[in-house]
């Protein structure tokens, strides 16, 4: 859309459109129309001023002279980017056109020199009706103005007006703040506004559309906007579909602005007192809803909520991390576990430090809770001292029981017969046990002999420190598994080196031949005869084998070598301890050191840390079981002085390394060994 100067000049052949506001096309149509009609056969880009007292009054209704006010060709004047009013209704401006037909233009719009004509600092909508009008000039107050000063008279006059729309309103107040040359407390003093106020209008800057366009259409109130647009937008949409869209099923359209602001923060607000960190920095934190006054009424019962979620979410993260670590050196035989309720960060944090959580098979209420300690009785609720005495009895007898029923549990606990669990919720962590059965098992006796028989034997339950060393040897295992696998990634992508053949990789290499693609006949050929069996072998391919080069040799033995690693190397229940896993490791030492490295890093790592915290349960139940037997030794002989047992830290566990079978140098080939493979030997 174009303005009264824009369509002139193109008329002309002259300059490009100017910016416009959004004013009804009906309304600006009539407007531009008007304007073009009269415009004057002159050259645009001379600007034209009139003296009040020069202008015909048939063509312009009278105004109150003023010493500053100058009538201006309507064709010279633009409007302004920083005019808050951007939308007029096309009634209320049809109707000011009326107005200003009948008695003219009472009060001047205020320009300031720019280009070759004139820009509106405010006034725009007496500037469009006068166009409507059909007046050629309107009467404007000409000022000299900065960019700053022109924006900021533009802001005042506008938000002095009685009929500026509210989020007009509050695009002026945000414009203000974000000039840098206003603050919250200097609009309070410039506007005689409350603080409340002006922060609640700021806050319909954060409308969604379809709620911004329903206020500007007068389909809600103020109040009722300003209260949703306390929350983020995805709750804003939501609100939107649930309550305020053409056909929803439970609409608030009618409900009190009190009743909304109180849905909306007992549904939506996240209540601090639902937390159970440490909350003394949120005493005065600024996105407290208790030190804000736009919930000054919903915190009124000092239920005080949190609009950071991400601090709030990271503190709860940082509380469950902590009390969890904390029970588990409390008592070592307790087990970390989840019901799917954890927060993912917390179990990640978790897990970065070595802690495993185990995942619970059943929901919640299918395990355990603790004996409850009873009550003790008060004596102000009793009505005479015999029933208060009954009660005591009885109270006696509960706490009695209570007692048997703890020790009962803990002797089974540090017997493995029922395990314990910290679970570790969304909020907060809580024990519940789970009673673990006997395990009868099938087993073969005897197996292969001809009294081989099945039979059924029980298995008990593990100790909690038997527990946690096979669990120390799981985690080996998987630590291994996984070097295993990512090994087997590393021997596709590497480029075999033909350097000389190192003593351990012949070995690695002599005994892959035997265990994966030597026949039985071929090994004939190499001097290994089997018991049994007459099998040929190929003669052109030994041949081949027996004139190869040295590097050729090397290059080939190292090929095979990671085809056999690839193949053979079990991804399951294996450790450093495992020969092809030891091997195959050492084989990527020697020639891929750098990617070797990194994969069995990466895991090793893991487990050290696994295994740390394994170990301090390991030595918190050893040291409380030489504790009990020392009392129970004390308790048996309690005249003898226990011996002083030395200070002894046991060694570290040295690393693992790879079990490499020697190479026999005296080992000499049979006698009915070909010549040639003699040669290569």
């Amino acid at each position: 859309m174009q303005t009264a100067k824009a369509n002139s000049k193109s008329k002309k052949g002259g300059k490009s459109a100017v910016r416009t506001p959004a004013v009804p096309e009906a309304v600006a149509a009539q407007a531009q129309e008007a304007v073009a009609a009269e415009t004057p056969d002159t050259n645009p880009a001379e600007p034209q001023t009139t003296d009040i007292g020069a202008v015909n009054p048939a063509e312009q209704p009278a105004v109150h002279p003023e010493t500053d006010v100058r009538l201006l060709d309507l064709n010279k004047i633009v409007n302004s980017t920083y005019n808050p009013r951007k939308n007029f209704r096309e009634d209320t401006l049809l109707e000011l056109a009326e107005s200003i037909k009948q008695s003219g233009v009472l009060q001047p719009i205020c320009v300031r020199p720019k280009d070759e004509g004139f820009e509106i600092v405010y006034g725009e909508r007496r500037y469009w009706a006068a166009a409507m009008a059909n007046l050629k000039f309107i009467p404007a107050l000409v000022r000299a103005l900065s960019d700053a000063e022109a924006e900021d008279a533009a802001i005042t006059e506008n938000l002095q007006r009685e009929d500026v729309r509210p989020r007009e309103e509050a695009a002026a107040y945000k414009r203000a703040l974000q000039s840098g040359r206003h603050t919250i407390e200097s609009l309070v003093g410039k506007f005689g506004k409350s603080e409340a106020y002006i922060r609640s209008r700021l806050k319909l800057c954060e409308l969604i559309d379809a709620l911004a366009e329903m206020l500007d259409r007068e389909d809600i109130s103020v109040g009722v906007a300003t209260e949703i647009a306390k929350y983020p937008a995805d709750i804003q949409q939501e609100v939107y579909d649930d309550h305020f869209a053409e056909g929803c099923y439970n609409s608030w359209k009618a409900a009190r602005i009190k009743d909304i602001a109180r849905r909306l923060y007992e549904r939506y607000m996240t209540k601090l007192e639902s937390y159970n960190f440490d909350k003394t920095e949120c005493l005065s934190c600024q996105h407290n809803t208790a030190n804000q006054v736009l919930f000054k009424d919903e915190c009124a019962d000092g239920c005080a909520g949190c609009q950071n979620r991400e601090c709030m979410l990271r503190k709860n993260d940082e509380f469950l991390v902590q009390k969890a670590v904390k029970l588990l050196k409390d008592d070592p035989r307790t087990t970390l576990a989840t019901n799917g309720a954890t927060p993912v960060a917390v179990l990640e944090a978790l897990e970065q430090e070595g802690y495993h959580v185990k995942q619970l098979e059943y929901y919640l209420g299918y395990y355990d809770e603790a004996p409850q300690m009873p009550d003790a009785p008060q004596a102000e609720e009793f009505e005479s001292e015999e029933e208060f005495s009954e009660a005591q009895e009885e109270y006696e007898a509960e706490m009695a029981a209570f007692a048997e029923e703890t020790q009962q549990l803990e002797f089974d606990i540090s017997e493995g017969r029922v395990r314990k669990y910290a679970v570790i919720g969304n909020l907060d962590i809580e024990f519940r046990y789970e009673e673990i059965e006997d395990e009868e098992r099938e087993m073969t006796v005897n197996e292969g002999q001809a009294d081989e028989r099945k039979v059924f034997v029980t298995v008990v339950p593990p100790s909690p420190l038997e527990g946690l060393l096979q669990q120390e040897h799981r985690y080996r295992e998987i630590c291994y598994e996984h070097i295993t696998t990512d090994m087997k990634r590393v021997f596709l992508d590497v480029k075999v080196a033909n350097k000389p053949l190192q003593k351990e990789e012949q070995q690695m290499f002599y005994y892959a031949v035997m265990q994966r693609v030597m026949s039985d006949s071929k090994l004939r050929q190499c001097g290994f005869r089997p018991k049994e069996g007459s099998y040929l072998t190929d003669e052109e391919q030994f041949a081949a084998a027996g004139r190869i080069t040295a590097k050729q040799q090397a290059a080939l033995v190292r090929a095979f070598l990671v085809d056999y690693f690839r193949s053979a190397a079990p991804e399951y229940g294996c450790t450093d301890k495992t020969l092809l896993t030891g091997m195959m490791c050492r084989f990527a030492d020697l020639n891929f050191a750098e990617q070797s490295q990194a994969v069995q890093q990466q895991y090793l790592e893991t487990y050290e840390k696994r295994k740390a915290r394994l170990q301090e349960q390991i030595d918190a139940l050893q040291a409380k079981a030489e504790a009990e037997e020392l009392a129970v030794s004390m308790q048996e002989a309690p005249n003898v002085e226990p011996e002083e047992l030395p200070d002894e830290t046991p060694d570290a566990e040295p690393k693992p390394e790879p079990l490499i079978i020697p190479m026999d140098p005296d080992i000499e080939p049979d006698t009915r060994m070909p010549e040639e493979m003699k040669t290569a030997a």
